[in-house]
């Protein structure tokens, strides 16, 4: 997708998770229905000042430890949702809504806005598969 895309993340799978969390250097947080509110829990992240942020994100049946494996759980709402919806919300306060027009110079095409068509425009030669 990067390739594509653009950008520098990746996402890997991890079987022991809870090692992954317990040695994580940075901010752990947990995205939750119990937690505290998702504003002071930005708040506390903006704070910290740190460059990575392990973001938790789980689903019906959290293991119990995961709260106190956290460093904070945030609450992305107080009714049942999505996992991916608290994501796009969390990222959308974590970068105050600037990750909606990020670009990035690695990218090979990228979507232009249009009301009624699908507009790509390409920004190298791309192979159209």
């Amino acid at each position: 997708m990067t390739r594509r895309w653009g950008g520098d993340f990746s996402i890997e799978y991890v079987k022991n998770w809870r090692e992954l969390v317990r040695s994580f250097k940075g901010p752990k947080v947990h995205l939750t229905m119990y937690g505290e509110e998702l504003g002071a829990g930005i708040e506390k992240l903006r704070q910290s000042k740190s460059a990575e942020i392990l973001v938790i994100v789980g689903a019906e049946k959290v293991p119990r430890d995961i709260y106190s494996l956290a460093d904070m759980n945030v609450s992305v709402g107080n009714q049942p949702h999505s996992e991916v919806a608290a994501l796009a919300v969390f990222l959308d306060r974590v970068f105050m809504g600037e990750e909606l027009y990020n670009t990035y110079s690695n990218a090979k095409f990228r979507i232009k806005p249009s009301l009624r068509r699908k507009k790509v425009e390409f920004l190298e030669n791309e192979d159209r598969v």
